[in-house]
């Protein structure tokens, strides 16, 4: 029920900026940045990419059941979800967890879910350090740095925790006392986290290579947009990208929360509002190419049906 109100709010907050900036010079902007929006729609695939090889690498010794057409067409679909929904990164792994169970089984499904949340989680709060250094360079101790700094540091705990929560041996025993029937499937879901060692460095670092081209992406969208694109700029972009992630975590497309964070920020990057949040606007518009071919994904792209006799029984632990 909420979800409008966050979205209402959100484009309520982006009319709000966009008057404060100049509805002209931001139209002016966004026209002049225009064509070198498709090479940060091919560093976007590159992205998508990256991502799709960590949810494999998630998966460990059973990556070898999920064909690859199937695991491309889950790693489409969950974007869209991902940017749509709210806590949009949980809500994309549940949704490819879902369409890859009839090849992996449930229990390998959701583990490897649970294993590449918390390494999105992790590479998030990895990238965040250098941000905060970029932060720390052009802005000194302030609240831009400060941000980065403690969103690095509890995502970071925040991917551990989950990973040692899970794998805990009194819950792994309660869901199997409170599961009834699926108390097997919840030994094995747990069989799957403790496989690997507590930190799922593979798909965590293919992740954070998902989040250095994304680096790249803000690289190219500040020159684009008129704005020196050195590393410790791109840095500082990206920084900002992902504190405006987590506050508007609520609002799908974090619509109006990361233009209002970029808006604010236009001093600190030595530029005006409406230059700052033309970089915004265009990583809406890349988001929104991949929104509409992830929802029409499942109406144009169909899998063959697979029976539950061609899915092997959940025994093979998946690794971290």
């Amino acid at each position: 029920m909420l979800k409008p109100v966050f979205a209402l709010g959100g484009l309520g907050m982006l009319t709000a900026m966009v008057n404060k900036a100049g509805a002209g010079e931001l139209k002016t902007t966004l026209l002049t940045a225009m064509p070198l929006l498709p090479w940060v729609v091919l560093i976007e695939l590159g992205r998508q990419g990256c991502d799709a090889t960590a949810t494999r690498l998630s998966y460990g010794a059973r990556a070898g059941q999920v064909p690859l057409s199937v695991l491309v067409r889950a790693q489409l679909i969950g974007t869209a979800v991902s940017s749509m929904a709210p806590a949009g990164r949980a809500a994309a792994e549940a949704t490819k967890a879902t369409l890859l169970t009839p090849y992996a089984g449930g229990a390998a499904a959701t583990a490897a879910a649970a294993t590449s949340q918390s390494a999105s989680l992790g590479a998030g709060g990895l990238i965040s350090f250098p941000c905060a250094v970029a932060s720390y360079l052009m802005t000194g101790w302030s609240a831009f740095t400060v941000a980065m700094l403690v969103h690095g540091f509890v995502l970071l705990l925040a991917s551990l925790g989950v990973r040692a929560g899970l794998r805990a041996k009194r819950l792994g025993a309660w869901m199997q006392r409170r599961c009834g029937k699926w108390g097997a499937h919840a030994q094995s879901f747990q069989a799957s986290l403790c496989a690997g060692g507590l930190c799922p460095w593979r798909p965590m670092l293919a992740f954070l290579g998902s989040r250095v081209l994304q680096v790249m992406q803000y690289a190219v969208l500040a020159h684009a947009v008129g704005i020196d694109a050195t590393v410790v700029q791109a840095l500082f972009t990206q920084g900002l990208y992902l504190v405006a992630l987590a506050l508007g975590s609520l609002v799908p497309g974090q619509v109006g929360v990361t233009d209002s964070v970029f808006s604010l920020a236009a001093g600190a990057m030595g530029t005006s509002a409406a230059k700052a949040m033309s970089i915004a606007v265009l990583a809406h518009a890349v988001q929104a190419v991949f929104v509409l071919v992830g929802a029409l994904t499942p109406l144009v792209w169909r899998t063959r049906k697979v029976t539950a006799a061609q899915v092997v029984a959940p025994a093979v632990p998946a690794a971290a």
